[in-house]
């Protein structure tokens, strides 16, 4: 003859479901996730952090969309779905899973430590019309193999994980938008293709969202530099007006599009099929324009890169073949001036669904 307390018999239940197989505990609720903090969100990504106990299960928030879960610390967590019970996932430092929409997830830690997750909330993942975010030349798996490996991809998303060695820099690569998870931290410089760029700080689980950037990364420290880059397959989002330099008078801005008309007539001139043909694609071309009017050959350059070789070649053709342009109008007072200039072919000039600011 024996006895129990009910809250002691119920701890014991779970402490043996946390250390048994999900398949063995299907009758037990484990419980909801809580606290977690939101680290960044806006019309497209959701992104929270959650902790978990040692030796504990967690159950996720059901999500309406489809997610990312990244493990950011932590080298032994499991996880599983109500409708796979009996398929766990075993994830370490840095991996991914991708759950899916209206489902129950589940996440054990089987660390003697508190260990923390990411879940990545894909708002536009059953959107209907969005476009889909075109090939590039400068694609980090085909452009930069040796520092990019592409480790999930699906129709919504593609991930990548960075490895830098000290004083090491990537190729010249093209992302849509993106977030970066860094692994470790590190002072990164990340260069521009005009030769421009910027120190960014880099620390773990601090996460940052950018926006169509053709970038090589450098990694100023003495100790190697690693990072998750999450970007979104689509919505596909651009600008088609030409980028005008700060401080634009309106007679630059119709010097502008005088330049981006003439522009225009040699890219549709040189296109290598008929207009509404081939893939979709979007060159942006940057120029600086000397006060006469023409056009030194170190003074192009690409800016952004969603075409293939042909296309960003026919780009970069139309800018040669069009110069020389106007002088620059006397008012402007300066020696030259810069725009960047987007080519397009199949794509709509107008802002699409998920783009509207």
């Amino acid at each position: 003859m024996f006895s129990f307390s009910t809250p002691s018999f119920c701890a014991s239940l779970l402490l043996s479901c946390a250390l048994s197989l999900p398949v063995f505990c299907q009758g037990i609720r484990a419980p909801e996730a809580t606290g977690g903090e939101v680290l960044l969100e806006n019309k497209n990504v959701r992104a929270v952090r959650y902790t978990i106990q040692p030796s504990s299960i967690v159950t996720l928030p059901i999500l309406r969309n489809d997610s990312l879960l990244v493990i950011l610390d932590g080298d032994a967590q499991e996880t599983w779905s109500s409708s796979n019970r009996a398929q766990t996932s075993r994830l370490e430092l840095g991996e991914v899973s991708w759950l899916r929409r209206d489902e129950e997830n589940f996440i054990r830690n089987t660390n003697p430590q508190p260990s923390r997750i990411l879940a990545i909330e894909f708002k536009d993942s059953y959107a209907v019309g969005e476009i889909q975010v075109p090939g590039s030349l400068r694609d980090p798996v085909n452009f930069d193999t040796r520092h990019f490996r592409l480790v999930l991809e699906n129709q919504h998303a593609r991930i990548f994980w960075m490895h830098l060695e000290p004083r090491e820099t990537t190729e010249e690569v093209q992302f849509p938008l993106y977030l970066e998870i860094p692994f470790t931290s590190a002072q990164v410089s990340v260069f521009e293709p005009d030769g421009k760029f910027e120190i960014e700080k880099r620390e773990p689980g601090a996460i940052a969202w950018h926006r169509n950037r053709l970038v090589s990364f450098s990694n100023q420290e003495t100790h190697p530099f690693e990072e998750l880059v999450v970007a979104l397959r689509h919505p596909f989002c651009y600008q088609t007006s030409p980028q005008m330099p700060s401080g634009s008078t309106p007679v630059i801005v119709d010097y502008a599009q005088r330049v981006h008309t003439k522009l225009r007539k040699q890219w549709y001139r040189r296109l290598p099929f008929s207009i509404g043909e081939g893939e979709q694609a979007l060159v942006t071309v940057r120029i600086k324009i000397q006060a006469d009017g023409k056009l030194d050959e170190d003074d192009t350059f690409l800016a952004q890169v969603f075409a293939g070789n042909k296309l960003t070649e026919t780009a970069l053709r139309a800018v040669r073949e069009a110069a020389p342009f106007p002088a620059i109008p006397p008012d402007w007072g300066k020696t030259q001036v810069d725009f960047g200039f987007t080519f397009l072919n199949n794509l709509p000039l107008e802002p699409q669904p998920g783009c509207e600011e």
